[in-house]
């Protein structure tokens, strides 16, 4: 494993944590209509990968085409099921329609838990899942004693940016400024961790 998952104890034993444990930070209101569920990327089956990869896609390819990134699947597949990936899948009548894809990592002497994309599908928008997954990334974190809640947004993507800002995300010290001439911002989230 490389450094940025074992720096810590913490993000070690964070690392090491079954889908269970990591589950047991998300609570549940009894009378959600949505189904969430904790899973480890290397226990997921293709189908489940193909829902989670087809999602993504429809959210996000035009922008990635669009961005310095490019539009590079193999890449972000691999980047998406590495597998010290963890998920939150979210199901509405039995399929998935959104998802937060998160991993436990020690970046700059920090204890973080950075949460590499947040998909809701468009027909589930506007019902707080975004919102809700973003409880639970925090919860999760606190649990771990993580010390941020971290992302990468796109300046293109103007509504998720707004969004982060809206529940407490600022701009890291490590985001390329306007002067970078860069397409994207990195944030984060202090965690209130006792």
């Amino acid at each position: 494993m490389s450094s940025i998952s074992t720096g810590s104890k913490q993000v070690a034993a964070a690392n090491q944590a079954p889908a269970s444990q990591i589950a047991t930070s998300i609570q549940i209101p009894s009378d959600s209509a949505h189904v969430f569920k904790v899973r480890l990327a290397e226990e997921m089956d293709g189908e489940i990968r193909d829902s989670i990869w087809a999602l993504f896609e429809a959210n996000m390819r035009a922008m990635y085409t669009a961005s310095s990134f490019g539009w590079d699947p193999p890449t972000k597949r691999a980047e998406l099921f590495d597998p010290l990936t963890r998920f939150v899948l979210v199901r509405g009548a039995g399929a998935l329609v959104a998802f937060a894809a998160f991993r436990f990592e020690f970046e700059d002497g920090e204890n973080i838990l950075y949460c590499y994309d947040l998909q809701v599908a468009s027909a589930a928008r506007r019902q707080g899942l975004g919102r809700v997954l973003m409880q639970h990334l925090t919860k999760i974190g606190q649990d771990f004693k993580l010390r941020k809640l971290m992302l990468t947004v796109f300046e293109s993507n103007t509504p998720a940016r707004r969004f982060y800002e809206s529940i407490g995300f600022q701009l890291d010290r490590g985001s390329p400024g306007d002067e970078d001439d860069e397409d994207y911002r990195i944030m984060y989230k202090t965690l209130n961790v006792a």
